[in-house]
Order: C-alpha cells, then structure tokens, then sequence
C-alpha cells in the first residue's frame, strides 16, 4: 500500500531521508515527516519553512533543509519536529539561490544554482551551528537536484558551470571533479531537466551511479569501480502481431508479417505455431518491411501451423526511480507500476523480458589509412551456451552490415570472410538469458594497397 502525503502516493514524489537517532525524518519540497516507534507524524511547527529544495543532511544531532533563497534552516538538538525562524544560515559566497543539499563526509554541503559551499559544525550556542568553509566556496553549481546521488564517502551530481555547461562531478573532499566525457556532456546539455533522478547501486564489487533522463528517454550510467560510462535501458513488450505465413528451409525460417517494424538483430517471440520449434525469442533478420527470418532446426516441419503470432520490444530508459538495499537484497521500484524489484547479479532478464546488451568498439584502422582486408575477428569472453550478433560500419556508424551470428560456447568463437574497409568499427549484440562477460575482439589483417 503507498502511503499518501498531500493527496500524492509517495512513489511519485521526490523524496529526502535522513537516519538520526529519534527516528526516521524524510521529507519533500513542501511537507516532512518523522516515523519512530511505529508513528509517522508530520512536522507542524510553523518556524518549519514552507518550501525547501530536494535533500536533507543530519550532522551532530541536527536535521538541516534549505530554501531555494539559499538559507539552511536547522532543527532543535535530536528533534526534527521542532525548529526556530532564527536558526539559519545563508549561502552568501553568491547570490544565485539554492538547488539541493545533502551531507558529505563531515560537512554540511549547500549547492546553488552556479556555485556550491560546505559548512561545518562550529557548536555556536545560539542561531545556526554551522559556519562556512571559506576556502572551500568553489564555482561549480547543480544543474538538477535529482542528479545527487551518494555511496559512502562519495557524492556525485549533475554539474554547471557558466562557462562550460553542464558535467557529472564527485566530490574529492571538497572539489568538485569532472568524470563525463564529451558525448556524455552533450547529452546532458540536450536535455530540459524537467524529470531527472538518480541513485547509485553496489553489485558484485562494482558501484554504479544511475542517472535517468526521462526527456531525453536515456539513462547513463557511470561505474565508479571502472571509471567507464554504460546506458541502461527498459524492454517492453509491443502488441502481437499476426503471422500470415512461415516456413523453412535448410534450418532457416522466414515469417511474413505485414509492416513488421523489426530492425536487423532485434529480440522479436514467436508463439502459438503448432510445430513447437518455431516457437520461443529469436533475433531475426531483416529481409522486407514484410517478412523477416531466423535459424531453426532443418528437420522443423514446414509450413508451420496454428494461430502464429510475432512480438517485439519497444526499448526505453531503464525505469526504475528509487534503490535501497535491504538485508542482502538490493531492491527498486518500478517507474509505472509501483512496485518493488529485486536487483539480482544471477539473473539475465528483465522482469522476465530480455535484456539487450549492444556494445559498439571505437574506429580501428591498425595504424593506416590503407585499405585492410578483415580475415578473422574473434570475440575474447566468456565462454557460454549463447549466439552472439556482430556486425560492422565502415563509415562513422553511418550504415552498417547484417548481422552474423557468433557461437559463443566454442573455444574460439570467431568469424572470417569480413570484406575491406579503411577504417572499421563493430557492434555486438547478445540477447540471451545466460551471464555473460566480454574482453574485447581479437582482429586479424590482411593488408592490400589503396
């Protein structure tokens, strides 16, 4: 059951948590709670501000919010439900209002919109505890405060500056640090900010930051453990689509559906055929805007019988909103349903849909301009019971081979015969719901002359 706070369910508001040692106080832009002893109440004291930006920070027995004019507001000593108008203290080093608060290592961490401060706990008897860092003022601000996300000692955000646009920084003490790259950035800078959340995720020894983009329809990825930027995605199954026609031949099966929509290598489930081994999730092949193909066994009676139907998957931003972990489970909530998911580093589906793993390779020419005959190239990983898909551009990504199929579980799952081309790069696809870990691709030349 959602609980409800202003006539809205919880899932769908922006919401900020601090542990202290009374309870639990969680808050929103307008209103902030305190559950303890099986009691949730609201915080009524009218000295509370009406309005405060995203983010909480408990410091030393203090709850501290902040107003989008910048001012941070404190609590009474181990009591979230009671504040005074006087307790205040204003980020000054610029008047550019506030974003977002949160606590980093020690201190208390106010960001504006061009400029971020950091303030301490100087025990000051009377008004706010906190006094500022003047060393520490540095002129880096929040873009959007969904951006902030922690991990331990880590803060990482969405940042701007007014000179270079926005970037994804860490803290390191109290510098902001880059850790985007130029086709992150420009991402990031195409965006309107209006829905931005994010959250980090520990899994199997990596720490993963999780920034969705709903207007742009993407979510990056930064893993911290790695230093590399990954996107992650939903698949959603479409509406069936009838099959008029399919058959086989020489253990190739070719289904005729009228405007199809499916692309060259696309996970597409084909079901109700009466003969069971055309039946399961394929990747076809493109051959018409009406007809498409994929292996089967050649000993498949043929033409298949039964009310056929084909189904693909619409792909979208990775549309999960909140992650905690709880016990040993890594849990989060679905986007449109509401409900709870459970992360899991064993499983290779998505909520029983496939998880479409694509990874392209940058530009290689080998060190020339010549024009290279490409003989062999071999996929360096896992070993697995699984077909991966490869294929190729020699133009900038602009147009790209078919895809070819790739045995996974042979010693040297490779394929020959690739053509020519100067400058070459190559895109993997792997669909099934087996583990999987890629090194790289293994290439053997031929060179010829231009």
């Amino acid at each position: 059951m959602a609980v409800t706070v202003a006539g809205l369910p919880f899932q769908f508001i922006q919401l900020s948590a601090a542990a202290g040692s009374t309870g639990f106080f969680f808050k929103s832009t307008a209103d902030a709670y305190q559950f303890a002893s099986n009691t949730l109440t609201k915080v009524s004291d009218a000295d509370y501000p009406a309005t405060t930006v995203p983010g909480v920070a408990y410091l030393d027995g203090t709850y501290y919010v902040m107003t989008p004019d910048a001012k941070i507001y404190n609590s009474a000593l181990e009591d979230p439900m009671t504040w005074s108008a006087l307790d205040v203290i204003v980020c000054q080093g610029e008047p550019d209002g506030g974003i977002a608060i949160c606590r980093h290592m020690n201190y208390v961490v106010g960001f504006g919109v061009y400029t971020t401060e950091f303030f301490y706990d100087a025990g000051n008897p009377t008004g706010s505890p906190l006094l500022p860092i003047q060393n520490a003022f540095c002129r880096v601000g929040c873009a959007a405060a969904g951006s902030l996300a922690q991990t331990e000692n880590t803060t990482i955000f969405m940042g701007v500056t007014q000179q270079k646009g926005r970037s994804i920084y860490f803290l390191q003490g109290t510098t902001p640090t880059p850790c985007s790259t130029p086709y992150v950035d420009r991402v990031l800078n195409g965006d309107d900010l209006a829905h931005v959340y994010s959250y980090c995720v520990r899994s199997n020894g990596h720490v993963f930051y999780v920034l969705t983009l709903k207007t742009s329809g993407v979510t990056l990825v930064f893993d911290l453990t790695t230093q590399k930027w990954h996107e992650w995605s939903t698949s959603t199954p479409q509406a069936t689509k009838s099959v008029t026609s399919l058959t086989q031949s020489l253990g190739v099966a070719t289904a005729t559906v009228t405007a199809h929509g499916y692309a060259d290598g696309d996970p597409v489930v084909l079901a109700g055929a009466a003969q069971s081994g055309y039946n399961g999730l394929v990747n076809v092949t493109y051959l018409t805007p009406n007809t498409f193909s994929f292996p089967v066994a050649a000993s498949t009676v043929s033409p298949a019988t039964g009310t056929i139907t084909a189904q693909g998957y619409t792909v979208t931003y990775f549309k999960n909103i909140f992650y905690t972990a709880a016990g040993n489970l890594d849990v989060m909530q679905g986007e449109d349903d509401g409900n709870v998911y459970i992360f899991s580093d064993t499983t290779y589906q998505d909520n029983g849909n496939p998880v479409d793993l694509r990874v392209r390779t940058g530009k290689f020419d080998g060190g020339t301009q010549d024009k290279k005959h490409f003989r062999v190239v071999q996929f360096v990983g896992d070993k697995v019971q699984a077909t991966g898909l490869l294929r190729y551009t020699d133009d900038d990504y602009q147009t790209w081979s078919g895809f070819r199929p790739l045995n996974l579980a042979l010693d040297r799952a490779r394929m020959s015969r690739l053509g020519a081309g100067r400058r070459r790069a190559f895109e993997f696809r792997h669909t099934a719901n087996t583990p999987l870990r890629g090194e790289g691709l293994d290439i053997t030349l031929d060179k010829g002359v231009a």
